[in-house]
């Protein structure tokens, strides 16, 4: 393992202690179970990209760059 240090709100300091007593793990622990399922939650959104990539859609407005705003949030009054 590699030791490494990091500043925390003392509020979130505070919140993460007491799940680590009521779940009878260390700080430590908890920390790194957080980071490691913030880590494949990250890799699992990468890959919702790459799925819509393969939808391969075609056709579309011709002129959508320059128009983004118009089709976002719809036609000025």
């Amino acid at each position: 393992m590699i030791r490494t240090q990091i500043y925390l709100p003392e509020t979130i300091h505070e919140r993460a202690k007491i799940i680590a007593r009521t779940t009878k793990q260390s700080l430590a622990n908890l920390y790194r179970g957080f980071i490691s399922n913030g880590l494949k939650a990250s890799k699992n959104r990468d890959g919702d990209l790459t799925t819509l990539a393969k939808l391969n859609i075609k056709g579309g407005p011709k002129n959508l760059s320059s128009n983004i705003d118009k089709y976002l949030y719809g036609s000025k009054k």
